[in-house]
């Protein structure tokens, strides 16, 4: 039954183990007062059956933990949801929507809200609006904006009825900060009884102080100011029990501290001085909730638990606003009410500072206890453990590489932001250096024996399995963390006679080779662990050119395809393949894994749904937000989408010819190198099936390169031409390259310039259609014009959304040979053929276009172009 104006009551939960999830619920509920709707937000720990089957209407944000497990938060609500026990009216009577914030890199994507909003269900409850699903590995916020639009509210208000305001937004209220900070009089004694306010601050009052014994670079060459260092670090546990019952492989999660000139350089605007730092924070006596542990001194807890290297959130910036000069409060609300100029904001890729946002703002000055109160929370990270109880019962071992990369200036995102009226003329943000993130800076470079940090051990599905089955262990880098564990327990338990094998990759052996002696020891001898070591090193010189050797392949993924009947041999005798390091090495991985058990991705699937495929993977720092793209999409004047459906599409002469005229065959030099989104090249191939086939199966077959798979087709093109004799180079080419060496060092460049520019190569191969019975073979040139034309429709998808594409026919004699053909699983004794290369990428390039049209005029004059 619908209830009257304000008498539903809208209660939103969730599960959080980054804090995501509840910022999201936060926003929702903001939604909900501004719609006049009353609503709670409820921390999913605080569960119980009775409390939760009485809402009448329940919204839920459910983030996974790593393979598709629930969150800590949510770990008692799950368990009840799933249990076949719970009685299957228990929810009848409640209507609910679910978003589930899941990596879409991990096998069980998003499960957890999959299988809450399935389970709420088929337990009595009403689904009032479809299922969300939040990308972390691409854009989550703008699936989140997508699912929370104006649909939802209106499912939502037949439910509970119209807001109080009719539609119309209301203000929200700010909270006043409750924080103060003292001069230090006494010693410090943290006061008990004290909860966290949100879920990320529960791990500071769970975590365990631990103290560091021991600091090590790892790398042969180190050098931090380039970004490049991978240290060890022991962490004494022997007076924690909790810390000591870890598991070889586990999970530590470190809280980072942000750097002292950070902390620094937030003393002015807080109007603080450098002595100040000594002062205490406190809450006011009788209080039962705080955002980290009180008392603690002034640059504890700017150290410890403020986010300085994150945005200033929307919940900030609302608490924050009434304290504003009345310039300042005009403009945070133009910003809080401007999606795009919101996104720019919090965009995880660009990074704004408290600093660089405030001092943009031209904010001076800022209560300290508001501040305090309302910064972003500093988030715990999750490491590997790599070390085994068995072997180092007092102690937790982890390995950290540094993660450094150029600073992503903030030119276009201010000049956006100006435009839009939220930060003022005339703004600048200027950057320079290296970007670090923020724990491996401190940890690689500050972090030093008898430190302090604060550590909680997680469990994970990344586990040493008890059979003594084969073990197919491939990791590369700091990935390397978790087998370096498994090997000192087998070493310490001595109870596996099954074949071990460890597939490692790094660039260079002289220089990033980590555990190298550990490795070469475990290996070798009577005793040794390691029945295989296998290698692979992608850079042997410091120039960073390949050279591929007989002793080791480029990447650990050649490896394994070299040691294909090694390793499908020990997965075939119920063996367990684990796999840990970066998301772009573990797609690699996964497909020569489909080679190596000769049955494609069916057969990893297989693997991974017996559990003998075990992953942990992380993902690359965030790309920068493309905010010219955005604004041009905002501010297109598009039609709407009624009208657009009521509209036959009208194709007119002049229309169709400056389309034509605009196409883009953009080189891949002038590309940015950005990533196209893989939407986006799927478009460009759905449109290459509008070319004419004569009522044929479509003659053409796609493959694309993308990440590494990119270097892949180049290095398999060099090895085609690496075995060509001298006989050979005489004539290719006209002679231009003399012997194979100048035709790879022109590859390299090119690699460099521009294919690896590219953040798409599309193999457009041609599939000779065989007759059926009675009927005649597709002639060859009609199959060839066919693919033509798939070729100009995908040059004219490419211009419609402003990419860059460019037709390539490769390196002919590879793409027309053979062993071309059948790099792509064609049939080359049936005629099949490998056309050559479509290359796609982000570019703002228009000299080409004006380029091509001269060259019509002169084609039209009679003139050669």
């Amino acid at each position: 039954m619908t209830a009257g104006p304000g008498e539903g009551t809208i209660t939103i939960y969730f599960g959080t183990q980054t804090g995501r999830a509840e910022a999201f619920a936060h926003e929702l509920s903001e939604d909900s007062s501004k719609r006049g709707l009353s609503c709670r937000v409820v921390d999913l720990e605080e569960f119980s059956p009775e409390t939760f089957a009485s809402q009448p209407l329940a919204l839920l944000l459910m983030s996974n933990t790593g393979d598709g497990e629930p969150t800590d938060n949510a770990v008692n609500f799950y368990r009840w949801l799933v249990d076949s026990k719970t009685p299957t009216d228990s929810l009848k009577g409640m209507a609910f929507a679910v978003f589930g914030l899941g990596d879409r890199h991990y096998v069980n994507f998003n499960r957890v809200g999959k299988v809450v909003d399935e389970r709420l269900e088929a337990l009595g409850a009403k689904r009032l609006y479809a299922r969300g699903v939040g990308d972390e590995s691409k854009d989550i916020v703008s699936d989140f904006s997508k699912w929370k639009c104006d649909e939802l509210w209106k499912a939502v208000e037949k439910i509970v009825g119209p807001g109080a305001t009719n539609g119309r937004e209301v203000e929200v209220e700010a909270v006043e900060p409750l924080l103060r900070c003292v001069e230090i009089c006494k010693p410090l004694s943290p006061t008990t009884g004290l909860q966290p306010v949100d879920a990320l601050s529960k791990f500071y009052f769970q975590a365990s102080a631990a103290k560091v014994s021991r600091v090590v670079e790892l790398r042969q060459k180190a050098a931090i100011a380039n970004g490049e260092s991978t240290v060890h670090i022991e962490i004494d546990v022997s007076g924690n029990d909790s810390l000591k019952n870890y598991a070889a492989g586990g999970t530590l999660e470190i809280l980072p501290q942000n750097c002292p000139g950070d902390v620094e350089e937030l003393l002015p605007l807080l109007g603080l001085q450098a002595a100040d730092l000594n002062h205490v924070v406190e809450l006011p006596a009788g209080s039962a909730k705080a955002p980290f542990p009180m008392p603690c001194t002034l640059r504890e807890a700017l150290t410890l638990y403020c986010d300085l290297r994150r945005a200033p959130s929307r919940r900030m910036l609302l608490a924050l606003k009434s304290r504003l000069e009345p310039n300042v409060r005009d403009s945070v609300d133009r910003l809080l009410s401007d999606e795009l100029a919101m996104r720019i904001l919090q965009d995880e890729g660009l990074g704004w500072t408290q600093c660089e946002f405030w001092a943009a703002m031209g904010v001076q000055r800022l209560d300290v206890g508001a501040f305090l109160l309302h910064c972003p929370r500093q988030r715990s990270r999750p490491y590997t453990i790599a070390s085994s109880p068995c072997a180092t019962p007092d102690q937790i071992h982890v390995v950290v590489s540094l993660l450094g990369r150029p600073v992503m200036q903030l030119d276009e995102a201010v000049k956006v932001l100006m435009t839009k009226g939220v930060l003022p003329s005339q703004c600048r943000v200027s950057r320079s250096g290296l970007s670090y993130g923020v724990c491996s800076k401190w940890m690689c470079s500050e972090l030093k024996p008898s430190d302090t940090v604060l550590v909680r051990v997680r469990p994970s599905s990344f586990q040493l399995v008890q059979k003594d089955v084969p073990l197919v262990m491939i990791g590369a880098g700091a990935g390397v963390a978790p087998f370096r564990a498994f090997w000192a327990e087998i070493a310490v338990k001595k109870r596996r006679s099954a074949p071990v094998a460890l597939f490692f990759g790094c660039r260079h052996p002289e220089q990033d080779w980590i555990y190298r002696s550990e490795m070469e020891e475990a290996s070798s001898g009577k005793e040794a662990v390691l029945s295989h070591l296998f290698t692979a090193f992608s850079r042997q010189d410091g120039t960073g050119a390949f050279v591929p050797s007989v002793r080791c392949g480029r990447y650990v993924q050649d490896m394994l395809r070299v040691q294909s009947l090694h390793a499908r041999q020990m997965l075939a005798q119920g063996g367990v393949c684990y796999l840990c390091g970066a998301n772009a090495m573990g797609e690699a991985v996964l497909a020569i894994l489909g080679e190596v058990l000769e049955g494609g991705p069916e057969e990893v699937q297989k693997l991974q749904r017996e559990g003998r495929l075990i992953q942990e993977l992380w993902g690359s720092a965030p790309a920068p937000l493309k905010v010219a793209e955005l604004l041009a999409a905002e501010t297109a004047d598009v039609e709407p989408e009624k009208k657009r459906r009521r509209t036959s599409l009208e194709v007119n002469e002049s229309g169709v010819l400056a389309l034509i005229e605009q196409r883009r065959s953009i080189f891949p030099k002038d590309y940015t190198g950005l990533a196209v989104p893989d939407n986006q090249v799927q478009k460009m191939l759905e449109a290459a099936r509008w070319a004419p086939t004569h009522g044929k199966t479509e003659p053409w077959r796609f493959v694309v390169f993308s990440g590494e798979g990119r270097n892949r087709l180049i290095d398999a093109t060099l090895d085609w031409y690496a075995s060509r004799d001298s006989s050979f180079w005489k004539v290719a080419w006209n002679n231009e390259f003399k012997v194979f060496a100048d035709f790879k060092a022109h590859v390299e460049r090119q690699r460099t310039e521009k294919w690896l520019k590219c953040s798409h190569l599309v193999s457009i191969c041609m599939r000779r259609q065989q007759p059926e019975v009675g009927k005649r073979q597709f002639p060859e040139h009609e199959e060839v014009a066919a693919v033509a034309c798939a070729v100009q429709n995908m040059h004219l998808a490419a211009t419609s959304m402003r990419v860059g594409a460019y037709w390539s026919s490769w390196f002919e004699h590879f793409t027309g040979s053979a062993e071309g053909v059948k790099f792509h699983n064609l049939c080359h004794a049936e005629g099949d053929r490998w056309m050559g290369i479509f290359c796609i990428g982000q570019s703002d390039k228009k000299a080409n276009i004006a380029h091509r049209g001269g060259q019509l005029k002169r084609f039209q004059s009679g003139g050669r172009s």
